[in-house]
């Protein structure tokens, strides 16, 4: 449940960071993935979403989706109150795309913006599409490559709960098949496109402690960034978009030569 305290404005705190107040018109941006999609937000009610088929150059099509997005409602770019996007992990290329692009649109317009994880928004997309809540953790998985998963938990009852004090039970990294078997000995319930990658090994029908949701939403939806950068921006996580930096997680191999270090700093 996203909690929401009725103020009657913003403003921009000597800190940088800016105070969101009342029930703002949200832009929220998902472009982590193959699937990118926007959606308009005020509170917990969603106004319009779009997404783009797969396979679709996010540069061709992001823009023109935020301008039927808008238009379906009759609001106009200045409507806008507070801008979300999903800042990783991802492609990289997707997110410098979403970024880029989440700028552009709050340049000038001194709206405030935050920063979602795109393993949480994830994790939300697959919670709110549960036909029943079954309990224990869910593991919103992304593609690596190498045999690798972005992965991180999160308790279905924390989702279900205030989403700004939403924590993962597992921190956010990339890992192996055999990584996330020590790190979570209790198993859970595998959701998104990255199932596939680990569950092979992980999933034994004769224990049950790991499961695949097939009929899970693989990506993240742009509904789940607004709600959880709605919740965020009312605990104080909203900032001038500039600020914003994508959280890639594993190095570019330019980063890793330069650096001799595999992840970035969390």
């Amino acid at each position: 449940m996203v909690q929401i305290c009725r103020v009657a404005e913003y403003g921009t705190l000597s800190s940088g960071i800016v105070d969101v107040a009342g029930d703002p018109l949200c832009l929220a941006l998902e472009t982590a993935t193959a699937t990118a999609s926007v959606a308009l937000l005020r509170g917990e009610v969603v106004l319009e979403t779009r997404s783009s088929p797969d396979g679709q150059h996010h540069s061709e099509t992001l823009l023109p989706m935020i301008d039927a997005l808008l238009a379906s409602g009759g609001h106009r770019l200045d409507d806008v109150e507070l801008f979300a996007v999903s800042i990783g992990p991802g492609a990289f290329t997707s997110l410098r795309i979403g970024l880029a692009t989440l700028k552009g649109l709050a340049f000038g317009s001194h709206r405030p913006a935050v920063a979602v994880s795109t393993l949480a928004a994830l994790a939300l997309t697959a919670y709110r599409a549960l036909p029943a809540p079954a309990g224990g953790l869910l593991i919103p998985l992304l593609d690596a490559r190498r045999g690798e998963v972005y992965a991180a938990a999160y308790s279905e009852a924390d989702l279900a709960a205030d989403l700004g004090a939403l924590k993962p039970r597992l921190a956010e990294s990339v890992y192996g098949a055999d990584e996330l078997a020590r790190a979570l000995p209790e198993g859970g319930c595998l959701v998104g496109e990255g199932a596939e990658v680990v569950a092979p090994a992980l999933v034994r029908p004769e224990t049950g402690e790991w499961r695949a949701w097939a009929e899970a939403p693989q990506t993240p939806d742009a509904v789940a960034v607004g709600l959880l950068g709605l919740a965020a921006a009312h605990t104080g996580a909203a900032r001038p978009a500039a600020d914003l930096v994508p959280r890639y997680v594993r190095r570019a191999e330019a980063e890793v030569t330069r650096t001799a270090e595999r992840l970035e700093p969390f």
